[in-house]
């Protein structure tokens, strides 16, 4: 009789194990079958987790995914959704930055490249794009001119792409829009 009992707790305790796995990486998405090769064989290290680097400026950027490989590097990836299968620099910009904070707050070294995974709305798929990031002094004169931007110690620039331009809210009013020709 209590064989029985414990044979019929292993079978349903392997069912719901089975079951806890197939539920996990159905949650995870597509994502962990078309991971690259580098990532495919790291450790999930962060997720959805806040950094904030502090000193002579401060930077903070959320990290979708941060990935130690078996060397010990820090390999960031970033989850996109868009119309669009490609990554944008603004993409490499926000991964640099996150690179610096995960760096400074951590310690820890970071690649110096990233990757960003890209689903088309209404897609399944996702695509996965290798950037380079910025080297880290850039990244810190760029938290610099933004910093003295909003601090009004300097002007800000006018955009040189239409397609910025064309978002912006303030195009049917600026001076110097890209598009105002056209309306």
């Amino acid at each position: 009789m209590i064989a029985s009992v414990v044979v019929a707790m292993l079978a349903v305790a392997s069912i719901l194990g089975g079951a806890w796995c197939l539920w996990t990486r159905r949650r995870a998405g597509p994502l962990l079958v078309n991971l690259p090769k580098e990532l495919r064989e790291a450790r999930l290290l962060y997720a959805e987790q806040l950094f904030t680097a502090t000193g002579r400026l401060s930077i903070s950027a959320r990290v979708d995914r941060a990935y130690r490989l078996r060397s010990g590097v820090v390999v960031l990836l970033e989850l996109k959704t868009r119309e669009i299968d490609q990554p944008y620099l603004s993409d490499a910009i926000e991964l640099s930055a996150q690179r610096v904070a995960v760096e400074l707050q951590t310690g820890e070294a970071v690649a110096d490249h990233a990757f960003v995974a890209v689903k088309r709305h209404g897609g399944n798929a996702l695509r996965v794009h290798r950037v380079r990031l910025m080297p880290i002094t850039d990244v810190i004169e760029l938290a610099a001119r933004r910093e003295a931007i909003i601090t009004g110690r300097l002007a800000p620039g006018h955009t040189r792409s239409a397609g910025v331009c064309r978002r912006c809210a303030f195009t049917s009013c600026c001076e110097h829009s890209l598009i105002a020709d056209a309306n």
